[in-house]
């Protein structure tokens, strides 16, 4: 009995350093070791990305208080005595300085996004968000500068200190439909898929089927293009039988014969279905 015990824990090394050995383990070490890398990165980033979010709405939760006061002295009528004309000098000159700095703030959130692994629509929405205020907050301090000038002669000298504010209201405009634009298109190309079939003869001459699976260097004008992935539910392919060279996760489609007893497929979560890949292959057996 020993000695089965002992063949048995040296098969077990042996067979435990044969697996570790392979060609297979390795490559799927690998793998592990390059999406733990990724995963760390993309971790890493995430933080800076919402740490910036964090003093971005802060600064603008700091300029409330300097706004208001701000906005009251423009309505009140009279002379503005001394120290009043010194506090709207001190908020004003706050007030412009930390706009600039939040503007600074949000282009290098936009680079850092653009040049991250993230695609993240919400996170693209809440740049688009601060932005809008930015616009806001921006026209809001050119007209309480304009009103307060009328009050006092010596408040219209601050002039110098937001005099490019008004240039910057239509900069920002201009930036915010120019990034509204860049993020129409992402979430397009996000929700854009392509799709195609045919039998193993007509994909293998495309070099769409390599051994039976999906090949490489594939004709990707033999694909159809549907830019909303969400609209695509259901694909005739008036054939007998079909399986997906593709991969896609279980459950969230499956294959159902139409009235004439011919494949159709259905995508139950397009979602999840799309979300190894963006280009779907079926083979069909007429």
């Amino acid at each position: 009995m020993k000695k089965v015990i002992l063949f048995c824990g040296v098969f077990t090394l042996i067979f435990a350093s044969c697996v570790k050995n392979s060609s297979e383990y390795k490559r799927l070490q690998a793998e592990n070791d390059s999406l733990t890398l990724a995963h760390a990165q993309t971790t890493n980033e995430l933080d800076q990305m919402l740490s910036l979010l964090n003093e971005v709405e802060e600064n603008f939760q700091s300029i409330k208080t300097a706004e208001k006061y701000l906005s009251v002295q423009s309505g009140t009528p009279g002379e503005l005595t001394p120290s009043t004309r010194e506090r709207i000098q001190s908020d004003m000159q706050f007030v412009t300085q930390t706009l600039e700095k939040n503007r600074q703030q949000i282009a290098n959130l936009e680079k850092k996004l653009k040049g991250s692994n993230l695609k993240s629509s919400e996170l693209s929405k809440t740049l688009e968000n601060l932005r809008a205020e930015l616009e806001e907050k921006t026209s809001s301090l050119v007209t309480l500068q304009e009103e307060l000038a009328k009050r006092d002669q010596k408040i219209a000298e601050l002039s110098e200190h937001v005099t490019n504010l008004s240039n910057d209201v239509q900069a920002l405009k201009t930036q915010s439909s120019v990034q509204a634009e860049t993020i129409a298109k992402q979430q397009t190309e996000l929700n854009t898929v392509y799709y195609c079939y045919g039998t193993s003869s007509e994909l293998k001459k495309q070099q769409i089927l390599d051994g039976g699976q999906l090949g490489v260097d594939f004709n990707r004008d033999y694909f159809i293009k549907v830019k909303d992935l969400n609209t695509l539910k259901v694909i005739p392919l008036y054939a007998k039988k079909a399986r997906l060279v593709s991969k896609h996760p279980d459950g969230s489609y499956e294959f159902i014969k139409d009235s004439n007893k011919k494949e159709e497929l259905h995508i139950l979560n397009p979602k999840e279905f799309w979300s190894l890949t963006k280009y779907l292959v079926i083979q069909v057996n007429v």
